[in-house]
């Protein structure tokens, strides 16, 4: 015959409390000392300002910025898996000067097929920061970029866009 026995429940020792307890009040404070340094509004990385930019109205920029050149530049458009349109921009660098180009910043402009502005997009084709691996481009070296921006609208017209170099940092 079968024999059953009860046996008293073991209930966990209080040891066990404390240590769950504890780890999560160090969750809950990471968390909220999470929250309390990077607020939603932040910019993203790809927004910083790079220190050592040279900007429009400077001379040095103005006479460097005639050493790049943009060519071989195509626009297509796609479709991401939210099913919304994205305009994929992609060409080539030509640095025609005699220095080390550190970084570089576009201004994109999209229009669309009436010729009124549609989406801009600023963006770093090269970084000093070496996130994305990238060595500063050599006297007469080219390199391609890709550019990509979300939210297009329908009538976009990829053959109208406008590529402006907003900065750059030269050695």
């Amino acid at each position: 015959m079968a024999e059953f026995r009860i046996e008293p429940i073991q209930t966990s020792s209080p040891k066990k409390l404390i240590i769950s307890t504890l780890v999560l009040v160090a969750l809950l404070g990471g968390i909220a000392l999470y929250v309390r340094y990077n607020p939603p509004g932040q910019r993203s990385p790809s927004a910083v300002d790079i220190p050592g930019m040279l900007r429009a109205g400077d001379t040095n920029f103005e006479y460097y910025k005639t050493k790049i050149r943009i060519e071989d530049v195509k626009a297509s458009v796609g479709i991401n898996y939210n099913a919304a349109r994205i305009a994929m921009i992609a060409g080539t660098v030509l640095n025609d000067g005699d220095r080390k180009l550190e970084a570089l910043e576009f201004h994109v402009t999209l229009y669309d097929m009436w010729g009124r502005f549609s989406k801009e997009r600023t963006i770093y084709v090269i970084r000093p920061d070496g996130k994305f691996n990238q060595k500063p481009m050599n006297p007469l070296e080219r390199r391609t970029f890709s550019i990509s921006v979300e939210g297009v609208e329908y009538y976009w017209d990829p053959e109208e866009i406008s590529l402006e170099i907003t900065g750059l940092r030269y050695k």
